[in-house]
């Protein structure tokens, strides 16, 4: 019997791709691909994915693609706003790549109530072991400690690793858009085993609450294409609900029938 999650996984892709991709990709273009050939080539970052790949699961929908997505969109991010402070080629490329790493490791802890906390800390004790001058490893430390949606951020006290905070955040919030309803979601319920009724029965609760995301974003560029990610997301969002209403309409009408004796 087909696992009842992939189904759901390949519905939801087909719905989302009857909407464009978010702007962020075209306008955005060439500093993704700077970030992606970052990715591929920068040899501390190579030896942090392979790192990531034995520890990050994806029973809670954050697994190794999820953080490759995070990374490569934050390296973007710090590329667009270190030109805004005026910082040279290659002081952009280091905070790139310290995004990226962050990026890999933000989600260490994502079973954890305080994950972002215990990811930092856990970031901390990984980065020990790799030749990184102290103030760096402390950017990528609190970028991730920074990255909980709904929680007062802590001010970082350098521009650079402001910067660095900012993007990790928003390209990680970026997430919260069509992905979110096409991967991470399923991935969840199928860690959970969740029944398919019992989502249904809170989409529009969460559907509000991912609205809330779109006032979140810290950089310019994230505050330009970032509340389009959650509306676009949103409208993928409303497509699914009406497709698993009628898709499950009899565990629903099962379900009412139980809960009326």
């Amino acid at each position: 019997m087909r696992d009842v999650y992939a189904e759901m996984i390949d519905a939801s892709r087909d719905i989302a791709a009857s909407f464009p991709p978010p702007r962020f990709y075209a306008c955005c273009k060439e500093w993704l691909n700077l970030s992606r050939s970052i990715f591929a080539e920068n040899q501390q970052v190579l030896r942090f994915r392979e790192f990531v790949l034995r520890e990050l699961k994806d029973d809670f929908g954050h697994g190794i693609d999820h953080a490759e997505k995070v990374a490569v969109e934050g390296g973007a991010l710090v590329y667009i706003e270190g030109e805004r402070l005026s910082l040279g080629d290659s002081a952009r490329r280091e905070a790139g790549t310290l995004v990226q790493i962050a990026g890999l490791l933000h989600d260490l802890r994502r079973g954890e109530k305080n994950h972002a906390q215990f990811s930092a800390s856990a970031a901390e004790k990984i980065l020990a072991e790799f030749s990184i001058a102290p103030e760096k490893k402390r950017y990528i430390v609190e970028a991730i400690a920074n990255h909980e949606a709904f929680v007062e951020p802590k001010k970082i006290d350098s521009p650079v690793g402001q910067v660095i905070s900012d993007a990790l955040y928003d390209s990680d919030k970026f997430r919260w858009g069509p992905d979110n309803f096409t991967i991470t979601l399923w991935q969840m319920l199928r860690s959970s085993k969740a029944p398919i009724v019992r989502l249904i029965r809170r989409f529009p609760k969460g559907m509000k609450g991912i609205a809330r995301i779109k006032e979140t974003f810290r950089t310019d560029t994230g505050k330009t294409y970032g509340p389009e990610f959650i509306d676009l997301g949103l409208k993928i969002g409303e497509k699914i609900y009406l497709y698993l209403q009628e898709r499950f309409a009899t565990e629903l009408q099962m379900e009412k029938n139980l809960i009326g004796r």
